[in-house]
């Protein structure tokens, strides 16, 4: 891998939290296109392959049938190229580099308090949207930041020099302040979830992580106090079936959209075209999305995509775990990879409420984090090779 397509690969990392990765994809189809002209492309297996493929399949077949043919399989040609965009590179650089975690999580960290920043500056401007990017509404912001703010955590339990743990406290509270102001439910949810693996998965820092995260808590509130009342009423609405009455809804008419089209779905990426035919209430126009990825997935590729796409997480979650566990004890990598597998997991939690996954931009880090935990016949930091299954 030449020097400069490494560091594409670190500065898609370096941008996802402000959701610039897809602007660095392009370099990386063209490394890829130059690799295949001059006969230096070699494709790195990752335990995902068999699962991505039947995945693609799911995707075509669903174009395919569509009522939005020519749509649906130019949007499946797109969602096969960024996956290969995302995995390849990623993939190549474990390959080459077992420890190449240690240059990735850095610098997405870094780009995650530098996004963080940025949305509390923007915050004053688009309140109550809540705290936002030129390329990411709060929501999204709201995901990448709780994948962030885990992986903090765990770095936080590697990186033991105190001029670097303490700046690395001060940028944790900076994301938690931003997340706290994207107003995002799921995404505070997500973030509670993902501090709580890494917590539980690391005891011997378990009273310093737990004082973190209560002081970064703690700031952030004080922080945001001109926006307490308005925040509050968000806290209060997470249990409330009226106050979420319009993704009970949205949920409903993507079940109905499996009713009608089981196998293969209504279409790879036209949820919002056939949206019109599933709901008849007043502000629930344009919906993009199911507001659930895996209903998402079932009403546009149907239940043959569904289960692809569980068969894609699950062996790239298999992938990290095994990273997790084969790591520990290495007092360079293992938080950091606890605190990536935290990172993911939060991440999938919140596609529960929110597809946010299905944009370029935040799409990225899921295929790409499990393409770094997952080259088949790679060797990790131990020097154990990865499986195939």
């Amino acid at each position: 891998m030449t020097q400069a397509y490494r560091i594409a690969v670190i500065a898609a990392f370096l941008s996802y939290s402000s959701g610039y990765a897809g602007y660095v994809m392009p370099g990386l189809l063209a490394g890829m296109i130059v690799e295949a002209v001059t006969g230096r492309l070699r494709w790195v297996s990752t335990v995902m392959d068999r699962s991505l493929v039947l995945l693609l399949a799911a995707v075509t077949l669903s174009g395919l049938g569509s009522a939005w043919r020519g749509e649906s399989l130019g949007l499946g040609v797109l969602f096969a190229l960024m996956a290969a965009v995302s995995i390849y590179p990623a993939a190549r650089l474990a390959w080459e580099h077992p420890a190449a975690i240690r240059q990735v999580a850095p610098a997405w960290i870094a780009g995650a308090i530098g996004a963080a920043a940025w949305g509390i500056v923007r915050a004053p401007a688009t309140w109550p949207s809540g705290a936002s990017t030129p390329a990411l509404l709060g929501t999204a912001l709201g995901t990448t930041l709780a994948a962030a703010v885990a992986l903090a955590l765990g770095a936080w339990t590697v990186w033991r020099r105190p001029a670097l743990r303490a700046a690395l406290a001060a940028g944790l509270v900076v994301m938690v302040t931003a997340l706290t102001l994207t107003t995002s439910r799921s995404a505070w949810i997500a973030a509670a979830i993902g501090s709580v693996i890494v917590v539980a998965l690391t005891p011997r820092a378990r009273l310093g992580l737990v004082l973190l995260c209560a002081a970064s808590v703690a700031v952030a509130m004080a922080a945001t106090q001109a926006e307490r009342s308005w925040l509050e009423h968000r806290i209060e609405s997470i249990p409330s079936l009226a106050a979420n009455a319009d993704r009970v809804a949205i949920w409903r008419g993507a079940m109905r959209m499996i009713r009608d089209h089981p196998l293969t779905g209504i279409g790879y990426g036209t949820f919002v075209r056939a949206w019109p035919q599933y709901h008849d209430e007043p502000g629930l126009e344009g919906k993009p999305t199911a507001h659930n990825v895996f209903l998402n997935f079932a009403a546009e590729t149907g239940l043959l995509g569904l289960a692809a796409f569980l068969a894609v997480v699950g062996t790239g979650f298999a992938a990290l775990w095994r990273r997790v566990r084969t790591s520990r004890g290495d007092p360079e990598v293992d938080g950091l990879w606890t605190g990536v597998f935290a990172a993911m997991a939060a991440v999938m939690m919140q596609q529960l409420f929110d597809a946010t996954i299905m944009s370029w931009h935040v799409g990225y880090a899921l295929l790409a984090v499990f393409a770094l935990a997952g080259p088949v016949g790679s060797r990790d930091a131990h020097g154990i090779r990865v499986p195939a299954t």
